[in-house]
């Protein structure tokens, strides 16, 4: 039954993640596998794992310590992140890139630009390997999505006919200034 894997928010239980060089506050209603996943993703080092917490974890040689900060017994998700955000706030948490009621944006896309500028060669490595890897079948895979979708193709160009009469315009237009400003 769906019910039978609903969160038993009764047992609820803020905690705190304690590195040499910051704080992170967390809930959860199942504190062991909850420090289980942390610990997964502290090994992790893929994008959705490479968060300030686990970055910070790293960066210290894996030195944290996370333990129960106090019991909250509620009712529901809601209930638990609002507590979870005023302790977060009292304790001045510097790990957290998310706020207790969605994501913080702008901590997010520090994050992911600095993880960019850390990794994007790797990535850019692993992802060729990955297409020279599997270069076949993704072309064949291109090649069939191109052979199913010609008509479509061909009935949206026909239905957008100005559109893209006065695109194909303007990209002349705006080449014809590029050669001229380079002659």
């Amino acid at each position: 039954m769906f019910y039978d894997n609903m969160p038993d928010y009764s047992k609820s239980i803020i905690y705190t993640i304690r590195t040499r060089d910051g704080l992170y506050v967390g809930s959860t209603t199942n504190f062991t596998n909850r420090k289980h996943q942390h610990k997964s993703c502290i090994l992790s080092t893929s994008l959705k794992n490479n968060l300030k917490l686990y970055q910070t974890i790293r960066d210290n040689d894996g030195e944290w310590n996370m333990k129960p900060y106090k019991e909250f017994p509620c009712e529901n998700k809601t209930q638990l992140n609002i507590e979870e955000e005023r302790i977060r706030n009292m304790l001045n948490a510097d790990l957290n890139c998310n706020k207790c009621s969605g994501i913080d944006e702008e901590k997010m896309k520090a994050t992911k630009k600095k993880w960019c500028d850390n990794n994007m060669d790797a990535e850019r490595k692993r992802k060729k390997d990955l297409y020279n890897k599997n270069k076949k079948e993704i072309l064949e895979n291109h090649k069939e999505y191109y052979e199913k979708n010609k008509e479509k193709r061909k009935k949206y160009r026909k239905d957008n006919k100005q559109q893209f009469a006065a695109y194909q315009r303007e990209y002349r237009k705006k080449q014809k200034e590029k050669m001229t400003e380079t002659s």
